[in-house]
């Protein structure tokens, strides 16, 4: 009697058993990557003009002019961290650390408070030109 349950239809029962196994996992990596499926207790918040900060080696005592100087930053979170969110809260760079061209077109970075999400920066990318050096006052 046991021998006939693993014997009599094994291979539907094996494909049941791997069609299964698929499904769970699809299903499970499907949360884990996009989170619950309700968005309940949310808001979202648009910070507008934020200025960019541009990150360079201690070395480089380099001038840099980014265009557009701003940004708007689109975030979502927990309604009392968006009401306390200021402008100061957010950190918007673009890093300049490993760049040696003189103009070059680089991607924003925006550090958000906790308990908030960044949903979108625009524009997402900026225009960079180093500036020549000015020119030293001579003495006389």
């Amino acid at each position: 009697m046991l021998k006939h349950l693993f014997t009599h239809n094994r291979w539907q029962k094996i494909f049941s058993l791997l069609l299964a196994s698929l499904i769970w996992f699809a299903v499970h990596s499907g949360i884990a990557l996009n989170g619950p499926a309700s968005e309940l207790g949310t808001d979202v918040r648009t910070f507008e003009g934020l200025p960019i900060t541009v990150l360079t080696p201690a070395a480089d005592l380099g001038h840099y002019e980014v265009s557009p100087a701003t940004v708007s930053v689109k975030l979502r979170g927990d309604p009392s961290a968006l009401v306390k969110a200021r402008p100061q809260d957010l950190e918007v760079y673009v890093n300049l650390v490993e760049a040696s061209e003189s103009r070059m077109t680089r991607p924003i970075h925006v550090y958000a408070p906790a308990d908030t999400q960044v949903l979108s920066v625009t524009p997402a990318e900026v225009q960079i030109e180093r500036l020549p050096p000015s020119p030293l006052p001579s003495s006389r």
